[in-house]
């Protein structure tokens, strides 16, 4: 049931996602246009990036206290295209049910509490709840499919969610922009970041396609070789 994933990011030749560090050698709307390319009907950010780019600045506060523990999913409104965050605790402040015209859909674990989601309901929020302690991916990947429709959800997080969703197994195809910078520092987030210790292994990746843009950013589309 769940959608094709497609991880789609803009990096440096050294895979450092800092936009603000690279934006002078890259077009206005080459990640936009490209996105629009992949045809897909929602798109999904962590809690770090909605909080710099959409969420209210305060973050939510709760007066209970208390975990709602496991839930059905709400759906409040079905739509043509959503966003989509993976707010594990419910930190985030919304004041509309949507972005840009993408209806809300928040994703976090049974931690978050009973005010939270009662918040989310009366701003018209749609969310599923799934795992206990931590966002059980796979599930809820399930979950959109089953109750929202979503078939081609893009990834667009930052480092530790696109690397939670790699760990996961449920990244299909990586779509990379790479602007021609390199970055260099050492604390900067890459595009998969944050794989414990014990992952050892890289994954294996075979190029669908590739594409130099006006802006001579390079467009390269990978599909992720899985076991048979």
């Amino acid at each position: 049931m769940r959608p094709r994933i497609i991880c789609h990011m803009i990096s440096t030749i050294d895979g450092k996602i800092d936009g603000a560090a690279f934006r002078k050698v890259t077009g206005a709307n080459d990640y936009e246009k490209t996105a629009e390319e992949l045809n897909s009907n929602a798109w999904i950010c962590g809690r770090t990036t909605m909080q710099l780019h959409f969420a209210d600045k305060d973050p939510f506060v709760s007066a209970t206290n208390r975990a709602a523990g496991s839930q059905p999913v709400h759906v409040a409104s079905q739509a043509d295209s959503y966003a989509i965050v993976v707010d594990t605790t419910g930190r985030l402040r919304w004041s509309e049910d949507n972005i840009d015209g993408d209806h809300l859909i928040c994703i976090v674990s049974e931690q978050a509490t009973d005010d939270y989601l009662e918040l989310l309901r009366s701003k018209g929020i749609s969310y599923i709840v799934s795992g206990a302690t931590a966002v059980d991916l796979l599930q809820a990947m399930d979950l959109l499919g089953l109750h929202f429709a979503v078939r081609n959800l893009l990834l667009e997080g930052g480092g530790h969610i696109n690397g939670g969703f790699l760990q996961a197994d449920l990244v299909d195809e990586v779509s990379l922009l790479i602007a021609p910078a390199i970055d260099g520092r050492s604390r900067i987030p890459a595009v998969f970041d944050g794989l414990g210790a014990n992952w050892k292994e890289s994954v294996t990746l075979t190029l669908k396609s590739f594409e130099q843009l006006r802006s001579k950013v390079l467009w390269l589309r990978y599909e992720v070789v899985r076991a048979d």
